[in-house]
């Protein structure tokens, strides 16, 4: 199907129009639906989408399609439009409006449960509840490049540096498979109903290398951490491998007093020294002592 350059919003007050008369045709309070805001500035959707550098060869995928403000404009662009919907109403309106649509195809399910289609980019306006699983579901995937709406707090905390206090887990595993940039913060008045906070547009391409360790372990190994991020690398390995310590002789005291940082706060740690800690704590058996 051919698609026009008339699918995509004329205007705001047009998308604005459709996203409110689309919520009362429904009869949807979307204050009641999980915590659901939706765009309505027609400015920003033409900006992920150039960002994106949609065209006609992309097979595009899009998490959580909602009243397809985005959709709309994917479909103008791309091959091909996968949108997962997890709300039934909105699946629903979703298939009704894209009923003639040929390169559009609405899936209604988890996208946190469900199993992806292929796919080179994602657009998506992300629940923000979700904002975390998705991401990472989102790194095992093959793609080229995606741009994301997130809660700004949320995006501080992908962009956040070693030693301050939005560094985390988050910050650590999303840079490890992924090149994460800062496109723009959106006002909470380019929504609909209004939220409290700000919005941020990210996009992440995949570094694509090879990693000599254990994601999933390493990743087990980073949480437990950071749920002790204030204290010295020696305190939180103390308390996490409780097990290993007691039993500790005092040559192998002294061995741990030479690790690397370990008089050091884990927060204070970066990538590549949480890598070279774990592979520590590997080469000395203790994962394997404490799994016994």
């Amino acid at each position: 199907m051919t698609i026009s350059q008339s699918l995509c919003w004329k205007s705001s007050k047009e998308l604005r129009y459709h996203v409110v008369s689309s919520l009362k045709y429904l009869g949807v309070n979307p204050t009641k639906i999980r915590s659901q805001n939706f765009l309505i500035d027609s400015n920003i959707i033409k900006y992920q989408i150039e960002k994106a550098g949609i065209n006609q060869e992309d097979i595009v995928l899009e998490i959580g399609g909602g009243l397809a403000s985005l959709t709309k404009c994917l479909a103008e662009k791309a091959k091909k439009v996968y949108c997962i919907e997890l709300d039934k109403i909105f699946s629903k309106f979703l298939r009704d409006y894209f009923s003639t649509y040929n390169n559009v195809e609405i899936i209604s399910g988890d996208a946190l449960k469900i199993k992806w289609p292929s796919f080179s980019k994602s657009v998506s306006n992300l629940p923000y509840q979700i904002s975390s699983p998705i991401t990472f579901k989102l790194l095992e995937q093959s793609f080229q490049v995606a741009v994301l709406m997130y809660q700004k707090e949320f995006a501080e905390r992908l962009f956040a540096e070693p030693g301050s206090k939005n560094y985390s887990r988050l910050s650590v595993m999303v840079k490890l498979k992924g090149k994460v940039k800062y496109l723009k913060t959106i006002n909470e008045h380019s929504f609909y109903p209004q939220p409290k906070v700000k919005g941020a547009l990210v996009e992440i391409k995949p570094l694509n290398r090879e990693l000599n360790l254990d994601i999933i372990q390493f990743g087990e190994f980073v949480t437990s951490l950071f749920t002790l991020k204030g204290k010295t690398v020696r305190s939180a390995l103390k308390i996490n491998f409780k097990n290993t310590f007691s039993n500790l002789s005092e040559k192998e005291k002294e061995k741990l007093e030479k690790l690397p940082f370990i008089h050091r706060r884990i927060f204070s740690l970066t990538q590549n020294e949480l890598i070279e800690l774990y592979n520590e704590i590997l080469r000395a058996g203790w994962y394997s002592s404490e799994r016994r």
